[in-house]
Protein backbone atom coordinates (compact mmCIF):
# COMPACT_ATOMS: atom_id res chain seq x y z
CA UNK A 1 0.00 0.00 0.00
CA UNK A 2 1.35 3.21 -0.86
CA UNK A 3 -0.40 6.79 0.72
CA UNK A 4 0.21 10.16 1.69
CA UNK A 5 -1.44 12.68 4.28
CA UNK A 6 -2.43 16.30 4.41
CA UNK A 7 -3.64 17.05 7.67
CA UNK A 8 -6.32 14.48 8.40
CA UNK A 9 -6.90 13.88 4.98
CA UNK A 10 -5.66 10.45 3.95
CA UNK A 11 -5.06 9.27 0.00
CA UNK A 12 -3.95 5.84 -0.24
CA UNK A 13 -3.74 2.94 -2.88
CA UNK A 14 -3.71 -0.51 -2.62
CA UNK A 15 -1.26 -1.37 -5.23
CA UNK A 16 1.50 0.17 -7.49
CA UNK A 17 0.51 -0.56 -11.23
CA UNK A 18 2.44 -0.40 -13.99
CA UNK A 19 1.49 0.39 -17.62
CA UNK A 20 2.94 0.21 -21.05
CA UNK A 21 2.52 3.03 -23.16
CA UNK A 22 -0.11 2.25 -25.55
CA UNK A 23 -2.51 0.11 -23.38
CA UNK A 24 -5.00 1.17 -20.21
CA UNK A 25 -5.76 0.84 -16.78
CA UNK A 26 -7.98 2.63 -14.55
CA UNK A 27 -6.91 3.49 -10.87
CA UNK A 28 -8.16 3.58 -7.96
CA UNK A 29 -7.57 5.92 -5.03
CA UNK A 30 -8.86 5.45 -1.71
CA UNK A 31 -9.51 8.95 0.40
CA UNK A 32 -9.65 8.64 3.97
CA UNK A 33 -9.32 11.36 7.53
CA UNK A 34 -7.95 10.53 9.98
CA UNK A 35 -6.77 6.91 9.28
CA UNK A 36 -6.80 4.70 6.22
CA UNK A 37 -9.92 2.76 5.77
CA UNK A 38 -11.93 5.53 7.36
CA UNK A 39 -13.45 6.54 4.05
CA UNK A 40 -14.54 10.35 3.50
CA UNK A 41 -17.59 10.79 1.62
CA UNK A 42 -15.92 11.90 -2.00
CA UNK A 43 -19.72 13.26 -2.94
CA UNK A 44 -19.90 15.98 -0.58
CA UNK A 45 -16.36 17.25 -1.62
CA UNK A 46 -16.85 20.76 -3.82
CA UNK A 47 -14.18 19.85 -6.29
CA UNK A 48 -11.77 16.83 -6.47
CA UNK A 49 -9.02 17.23 -8.79
CA UNK A 50 -6.34 14.43 -9.81
CA UNK A 51 -2.97 15.70 -10.98
CA UNK A 52 -1.36 12.72 -13.27
CA UNK A 53 2.86 14.22 -12.90
CA UNK A 54 5.79 12.18 -15.10
CA UNK A 55 9.17 11.07 -13.78
CA UNK A 56 10.53 15.18 -13.67
CA UNK A 57 7.21 16.35 -11.70
CA UNK A 58 5.56 18.03 -14.74
CA UNK A 59 1.81 17.99 -14.68
CA UNK A 60 0.70 15.50 -18.14
CA UNK A 61 -2.83 14.57 -17.14
CA UNK A 62 -5.64 16.24 -15.14
CA UNK A 63 -9.14 14.91 -13.79
CA UNK A 64 -11.84 16.62 -12.20
CA UNK A 65 -15.02 16.02 -10.73
CA UNK A 66 -16.71 18.04 -11.26
CA UNK A 67 -15.25 17.90 -15.04
CA UNK A 68 -13.92 21.28 -16.42
CA UNK A 69 -14.27 20.68 -20.21
CA UNK A 70 -11.51 21.74 -22.33
CA UNK A 71 -9.03 21.08 -19.25
CA UNK A 72 -9.52 18.05 -17.69
CA UNK A 73 -10.51 14.07 -17.82
CA UNK A 74 -13.81 12.77 -16.39
CA UNK A 75 -12.45 11.37 -12.66
CA UNK A 76 -15.56 9.17 -10.90
CA UNK A 77 -17.09 7.55 -7.95
CA UNK A 78 -16.47 4.28 -7.28
CA UNK A 79 -20.17 3.19 -7.59
CA UNK A 80 -23.16 4.56 -6.01
CA UNK A 81 -23.45 2.53 -3.04
CA UNK A 82 -22.36 3.57 0.39
CA UNK A 83 -20.13 0.71 0.61
CA UNK A 84 -17.13 2.89 -0.90
CA UNK A 85 -18.00 6.74 -0.52
CA UNK A 86 -14.28 7.77 -0.84
CA UNK A 87 -13.02 5.56 -3.90
CA UNK A 88 -12.34 7.41 -7.01
CA UNK A 89 -11.67 6.43 -10.37
CA UNK A 90 -9.81 7.89 -13.69
CA UNK A 91 -8.73 6.03 -16.75
CA UNK A 92 -5.62 6.54 -18.78
CA UNK A 93 -6.27 5.73 -21.64
CA UNK A 94 -4.23 3.44 -24.60
CA UNK A 95 -4.07 6.84 -25.96
CA UNK A 96 -3.23 9.32 -23.18
CA UNK A 97 -0.30 6.69 -21.84
CA UNK A 98 1.06 6.01 -25.53
CA UNK A 99 2.06 9.42 -25.34
CA UNK A 100 3.32 9.77 -20.98
CA UNK A 101 7.30 9.60 -20.74
CA UNK A 102 8.86 6.51 -19.48
CA UNK A 103 9.44 6.03 -15.68
CA UNK A 104 7.55 6.87 -12.51
CA UNK A 105 3.68 7.46 -12.78
CA UNK A 106 2.97 9.95 -9.40
CA UNK A 107 -0.62 12.10 -9.01
CA UNK A 108 -1.43 14.71 -7.01
CA UNK A 109 -4.85 15.72 -5.45
CA UNK A 110 -6.63 18.98 -4.50
CA UNK A 111 -9.84 18.52 -2.16
CA UNK A 112 -11.80 21.73 -1.88
CA UNK A 113 -14.75 22.11 0.45
CA UNK A 114 -16.65 25.24 -0.93
CA UNK A 115 -18.88 24.94 1.95
CA UNK A 116 -16.20 24.57 5.23
CA UNK A 117 -17.24 26.41 8.20
CA UNK A 118 -16.22 29.44 8.62
CA UNK A 119 -14.39 29.68 5.25
CA UNK A 120 -13.79 27.73 2.16
CA UNK A 121 -10.69 24.42 3.03
CA UNK A 122 -8.40 22.96 0.42
CA UNK A 123 -6.16 20.11 1.02
CA UNK A 124 -3.30 19.86 -1.19
CA UNK A 125 -1.95 16.43 -0.82
CA UNK A 126 2.03 15.39 -1.37
CA UNK A 127 2.87 13.65 -5.10
CA UNK A 128 2.07 9.68 -4.37
CA UNK A 129 3.50 7.10 -6.83
CA UNK A 130 0.92 4.79 -8.18
CA UNK A 131 3.63 3.02 -10.68
CA UNK A 132 5.53 3.14 -13.65
CA UNK A 133 5.43 3.93 -17.38
CA UNK A 134 6.84 1.49 -19.18
CA UNK A 135 7.84 2.02 -23.25
CA UNK A 136 5.69 -0.40 -25.14
CA UNK A 137 6.63 1.12 -28.55
CA UNK A 138 9.93 -0.26 -28.84
CA UNK A 139 11.95 3.30 -27.82
CA UNK A 140 13.12 1.64 -24.32
CA UNK A 141 16.07 -1.01 -23.67
CA UNK A 142 13.90 -3.98 -23.33
CA UNK A 143 10.24 -4.33 -21.84
CA UNK A 144 10.88 -6.76 -19.64
CA UNK A 145 8.49 -9.68 -21.17
CA UNK A 146 11.25 -11.81 -22.15
CA UNK A 147 13.97 -11.38 -19.45
CA UNK A 148 16.33 -10.33 -22.05
CA UNK A 149 18.74 -7.43 -22.10
CA UNK A 150 20.37 -6.09 -25.51
CA UNK A 151 23.32 -3.85 -23.87
CA UNK A 152 22.12 -0.73 -26.10
CA UNK A 153 21.48 2.08 -24.67
CA UNK A 154 18.16 3.79 -23.66
CA UNK A 155 17.33 6.93 -25.69
CA UNK A 156 14.45 7.81 -23.76
CA UNK A 157 15.57 9.97 -20.84
CA UNK A 158 13.99 7.61 -18.34
CA UNK A 159 16.81 6.17 -16.89
CA UNK A 160 20.02 7.59 -17.82
CA UNK A 161 19.16 11.00 -15.72
CA UNK A 162 18.46 8.90 -12.22
CA UNK A 163 21.03 8.74 -10.20
CA UNK A 164 21.30 8.44 -6.27
CA UNK A 165 24.70 9.93 -5.26
CA UNK A 166 26.79 7.73 -7.60
CA UNK A 167 24.96 4.01 -6.12
CA UNK A 168 23.55 1.80 -7.72
CA UNK A 169 19.63 2.03 -8.20
CA UNK A 170 16.69 -1.32 -8.40
CA UNK A 171 13.65 -1.78 -8.07
CA UNK A 172 12.10 -4.22 -6.16
CA UNK A 173 10.11 -6.47 -8.91
CA UNK A 174 9.35 -9.80 -6.69
CA UNK A 175 9.52 -10.65 -3.07
CA UNK A 176 8.99 -14.50 -3.63
CA UNK A 177 12.55 -14.41 -4.94
CA UNK A 178 11.10 -15.14 -8.89
CA UNK A 179 13.69 -14.01 -11.25
CA UNK A 180 13.83 -9.93 -12.02
CA UNK A 181 12.83 -9.43 -15.32
CA UNK A 182 14.57 -6.72 -16.82
CA UNK A 183 17.68 -4.01 -16.01
CA UNK A 184 17.38 -2.47 -12.94
CA UNK A 185 15.23 -4.91 -11.07
CA UNK A 186 15.89 -7.49 -8.21
CA UNK A 187 13.96 -9.98 -5.82
CA UNK A 188 14.14 -10.58 -2.57
CA UNK A 189 12.27 -13.74 -1.10
CA UNK A 190 10.15 -12.10 1.48
CA UNK A 191 8.68 -8.64 2.21
CA UNK A 192 9.56 -9.17 5.87
CA UNK A 193 13.10 -7.40 6.39
CA UNK A 194 13.60 -10.07 9.22
CA UNK A 195 13.11 -13.41 6.86
CA UNK A 196 15.13 -12.19 3.77
CA UNK A 197 17.75 -14.71 3.26
CA UNK A 198 18.18 -14.34 -0.14
CA UNK A 199 18.24 -11.48 -2.70
CA UNK A 200 18.99 -11.90 -6.63
CA UNK A 201 20.09 -8.36 -8.72
CA UNK A 202 20.43 -8.24 -12.24
CA UNK A 203 24.01 -7.23 -13.85
CA UNK A 204 22.78 -3.58 -14.72
CA UNK A 205 21.57 -0.99 -12.68
CA UNK A 206 18.15 1.28 -13.58
CA UNK A 207 21.07 3.56 -15.36
CA UNK A 208 21.93 0.20 -17.57
CA UNK A 209 25.42 0.12 -15.61
CA UNK A 210 27.30 -2.44 -14.42
CA UNK A 211 27.94 -1.61 -11.11
CA UNK A 212 31.22 -2.68 -9.45
CA UNK A 213 30.04 -1.99 -6.08
CA UNK A 214 28.59 -5.39 -5.12
CA UNK A 215 30.02 -7.41 -8.19
CA UNK A 216 33.37 -6.63 -7.76
CA UNK A 217 33.22 -6.97 -3.84
CA UNK A 218 32.28 -10.12 -4.18
CA UNK A 219 34.57 -11.77 -6.91
CA UNK A 220 37.76 -9.78 -5.68
CA UNK A 221 37.58 -8.63 -2.15
CA UNK A 222 35.62 -12.10 -0.73
CA UNK A 223 37.50 -14.00 -3.07
CA UNK A 224 40.82 -13.03 -2.86
CA UNK A 225 41.23 -10.34 -0.24
CA UNK A 226 39.96 -12.50 2.91
CA UNK A 227 36.59 -9.97 3.65
CA UNK A 228 33.59 -10.84 4.56
CA UNK A 229 30.77 -8.28 3.42
CA UNK A 230 28.03 -6.44 4.63
CA UNK A 231 25.17 -5.13 2.59
CA UNK A 232 22.56 -2.48 3.59
CA UNK A 233 19.63 -1.89 1.72
CA UNK A 234 18.37 1.74 1.06
CA UNK A 235 14.70 2.89 0.61
CA UNK A 236 15.17 5.60 -1.85
CA UNK A 237 11.68 6.98 -1.31
CA UNK A 238 11.68 6.22 2.73
CA UNK A 239 15.35 7.80 3.15
CA UNK A 240 15.13 6.65 6.73
CA UNK A 241 14.09 3.21 6.23
CA UNK A 242 17.20 0.19 5.69
CA UNK A 243 17.82 -2.97 6.28
CA UNK A 244 21.19 -4.28 6.97
CA UNK A 245 22.33 -8.01 5.93
CA UNK A 246 25.65 -10.41 6.42
CA UNK A 247 26.67 -11.81 3.70
CA UNK A 248 26.97 -15.50 4.17
CA UNK A 249 26.64 -16.90 0.40
CA UNK A 250 26.26 -15.90 -3.28
CA UNK A 251 26.57 -17.21 -6.91
CA UNK A 252 25.81 -15.93 -10.45
CA UNK A 253 22.50 -16.84 -11.73
CA UNK A 254 21.84 -17.41 -15.82
CA UNK A 255 18.92 -15.72 -16.22
CA UNK A 256 18.82 -15.07 -19.84
CA UNK A 257 19.93 -19.16 -20.50
CA UNK A 258 22.37 -19.84 -23.20
CA UNK A 259 24.79 -17.08 -23.32
CA UNK A 260 26.43 -18.16 -19.52
CA UNK A 261 26.05 -16.89 -16.05
CA UNK A 262 28.28 -13.39 -16.53
CA UNK A 263 26.42 -11.49 -19.73
CA UNK A 264 24.92 -8.23 -18.77
CA UNK A 265 21.62 -9.80 -18.75
CA UNK A 266 21.82 -12.09 -16.16
CA UNK A 267 22.66 -11.47 -12.03
CA UNK A 268 23.66 -12.25 -8.61
CA UNK A 269 21.85 -14.34 -6.07
CA UNK A 270 23.63 -13.51 -2.81
CA UNK A 271 22.78 -15.21 0.54
CA UNK A 272 22.20 -13.32 3.81
CA UNK A 273 21.20 -12.67 7.11
CA UNK A 274 19.53 -9.80 8.83
CA UNK A 275 21.66 -7.64 11.27
CA UNK A 276 19.81 -4.83 12.41
CA UNK A 277 16.94 -2.32 10.54
CA UNK A 278 16.31 1.10 11.37
CA UNK A 279 13.85 2.00 14.15
CA UNK A 280 12.45 5.05 15.90
CA UNK A 281 9.84 7.31 15.39
CA UNK A 282 11.04 8.92 12.09
CA UNK A 283 11.05 5.26 10.32
CA UNK A 284 7.79 5.55 8.90
CA UNK A 285 8.07 1.56 6.99
CA UNK A 286 8.79 -1.77 8.00
CA UNK A 287 8.92 -3.29 5.33
CA UNK A 288 10.00 -4.01 1.15
CA UNK A 289 7.27 -3.95 -1.32
CA UNK A 290 7.18 -4.50 -4.79
CA UNK A 291 8.06 -1.20 -6.96
CA UNK A 292 10.04 0.01 -3.73
CA UNK A 293 13.24 1.92 -5.38
CA UNK A 294 16.96 0.90 -3.44
CA UNK A 295 20.17 1.40 -3.23
CA UNK A 296 22.62 0.04 -1.59
CA UNK A 297 26.29 0.36 -0.21
CA UNK A 298 28.68 -2.65 1.15
CA UNK A 299 31.03 -2.86 4.29
CA UNK A 300 33.44 -5.00 5.05
CA UNK A 301 34.87 -7.40 7.97
CA UNK A 302 38.05 -10.02 7.71
CA UNK A 303 37.61 -13.45 7.64
CA UNK A 304 39.76 -16.14 7.78
CA UNK A 305 40.80 -18.78 4.38
CA UNK A 306 39.60 -18.63 0.68
CA UNK A 307 36.19 -17.41 0.13
CA UNK A 308 34.43 -19.15 -2.80
CA UNK A 309 31.07 -18.39 -4.26
CA UNK A 310 28.61 -20.36 -2.33
CA UNK A 311 31.14 -21.02 0.95
CA UNK A 312 32.28 -18.88 4.08
CA UNK A 313 35.00 -19.15 6.69
CA UNK A 314 35.37 -17.39 9.72
CA UNK A 315 36.66 -17.74 13.23
CA UNK A 316 35.25 -14.43 13.60
CA UNK A 317 31.41 -13.88 14.95
CA UNK A 318 29.79 -10.83 15.86
CA UNK A 319 28.75 -9.11 18.84
CA UNK A 320 26.04 -7.45 19.56
CA UNK A 321 27.54 -6.95 23.68
CA UNK A 322 27.64 -2.94 22.78
CA UNK A 323 24.33 -3.11 20.69
CA UNK A 324 22.56 -1.34 23.64
CA UNK A 325 24.85 1.02 24.80
CA UNK A 326 23.81 4.74 25.88
CA UNK A 327 25.58 7.98 25.86
CA UNK A 328 26.68 9.08 28.95
CA UNK A 329 27.89 12.65 27.95
CA UNK A 330 25.85 15.07 26.08
CA UNK A 331 27.88 16.03 23.71
CA UNK A 332 28.85 19.75 22.22
CA UNK A 333 30.52 20.66 19.04
CA UNK A 334 33.92 19.25 18.12
CA UNK A 335 35.84 15.98 20.07
CA UNK A 336 33.19 15.47 22.23
CA UNK A 337 33.53 12.41 24.46
CA UNK A 338 30.60 9.86 24.68
CA UNK A 339 31.45 7.65 27.58
CA UNK A 340 30.56 5.03 24.89
CA UNK A 341 33.67 2.59 25.12
CA UNK A 342 34.16 -0.42 22.73
CA UNK A 343 34.33 -3.66 24.75
CA UNK A 344 36.23 -6.13 22.52
CA UNK A 345 38.98 -5.59 19.87
CA UNK A 346 37.67 -5.83 16.64
CA UNK A 347 38.57 -9.27 14.74
CA UNK A 348 41.52 -8.84 12.32
CA UNK A 349 40.94 -5.01 12.76
CA UNK A 350 37.59 -5.18 11.02
CA UNK A 351 35.19 -1.96 10.75
CA UNK A 352 32.83 -0.77 13.19
CA UNK A 353 29.26 -0.43 12.23
CA UNK A 354 28.19 2.62 14.14
CA UNK A 355 24.29 3.29 14.63
CA UNK A 356 23.16 6.66 16.48
CA UNK A 357 19.15 6.14 17.47
CA UNK A 358 19.18 3.70 14.80
CA UNK A 359 20.86 5.92 12.21
CA UNK A 360 24.29 4.62 10.30
CA UNK A 361 26.54 7.22 11.01
CA UNK A 362 30.40 6.95 9.03
CA UNK A 363 33.01 6.16 11.43
CA UNK A 364 36.53 7.78 9.98
CA UNK A 365 40.25 7.66 10.53
CA UNK A 366 40.29 12.12 10.85
CA UNK A 367 39.84 13.50 14.36
CA UNK A 368 38.93 16.76 12.59
CA UNK A 369 36.42 15.66 9.36
CA UNK A 370 34.91 12.17 11.11
CA UNK A 371 31.29 12.36 12.22
CA UNK A 372 32.19 9.85 14.83
CA UNK A 373 35.88 8.57 15.89
CA UNK A 374 37.70 6.35 18.39
CA UNK A 375 40.34 7.82 20.16
CA UNK A 376 42.57 5.88 23.48
CA UNK A 377 43.18 9.42 25.27
CA UNK A 378 39.68 11.23 25.38
CA UNK A 379 39.13 12.55 21.98
CA UNK A 380 42.49 14.49 22.06
CA UNK A 381 43.74 12.06 18.98
CA UNK A 382 42.42 9.41 16.88
CA UNK A 383 42.48 6.03 16.45
CA UNK A 384 42.54 4.65 13.25
CA UNK A 385 39.67 1.69 12.30
CA UNK A 386 42.63 -0.81 11.56
CA UNK A 387 43.93 0.39 15.59
CA UNK A 388 40.72 0.10 17.46
CA UNK A 389 41.01 -1.93 20.60
CA UNK A 390 38.76 -2.62 23.36
CA UNK A 391 38.35 1.02 25.62
CA UNK A 392 38.69 2.84 23.09
CA UNK A 393 35.95 5.72 23.25
CA UNK A 394 33.82 6.74 20.63
CA UNK A 395 34.53 10.58 20.13
CA UNK A 396 31.61 12.70 18.65
CA UNK A 397 32.57 15.65 16.02
CA UNK A 398 28.89 17.57 16.51
CA UNK A 399 30.07 20.35 13.99
CA UNK A 400 30.45 17.89 11.17
CA UNK A 401 27.48 15.31 12.31
CA UNK A 402 25.18 18.92 12.13
CA UNK A 403 23.66 17.66 15.55
CA UNK A 404 24.47 17.03 19.20
CA UNK A 405 23.64 13.79 21.68
CA UNK A 406 21.73 14.09 24.58
CA UNK A 407 22.20 11.47 27.62
CA UNK A 408 20.49 8.63 26.89
CA UNK A 409 20.52 8.59 23.27
CA UNK A 410 21.00 5.00 21.93
CA UNK A 411 24.25 3.99 20.49
CA UNK A 412 24.98 0.77 18.94
CA UNK A 413 28.33 -0.55 17.74
CA UNK A 414 28.18 -4.05 15.89
CA UNK A 415 31.71 -5.52 14.65
CA UNK A 416 33.24 -8.68 14.72
CA UNK A 417 35.02 -10.57 17.36
CA UNK A 418 37.53 -13.62 17.84
CA UNK A 419 35.13 -16.23 18.72
CA UNK A 420 38.12 -16.83 21.55
CA UNK A 421 37.37 -13.61 23.34
CA UNK A 422 33.96 -14.04 24.04
CA UNK A 423 33.44 -15.56 27.67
Amino acid sequence: MEYVVKEDIIASIDNMVNITKGTSHVYSITLSRDFIGNQINAKKVSVISVGVLNSSGTKVLMYNTPVAPGISDVLLYADSSDQTPGIIQFEINSFQSSKLQSGNLNVQLTLVYSDFYPNAKTYILPPMKIGQILAGDGTDHNDGTDGTDTGNTDTTGSNNDKTYNGSPIFEIEHIDLDMPSRYGKMSVNSDDPALVTKMIFRNLDKNLVRSPVLENFLVNRMGSDGLNGIITINSIENPNFFTMYNISAWQRVDVTTGNGVEADSDGIEITVQLETASTGPGVLKNSWEVGNEVTFSIGTYAINGEMKPGTIQSDGILTYTDKNSQVVNGTDGQFSSTGVYISYSPYKDSYVLIEVNGISVDLGNDKDTSTVYFSGNDGATAVAIEDIRLGDQLIWNGDVAGFELEIGDDINLIYEVDVDDLP
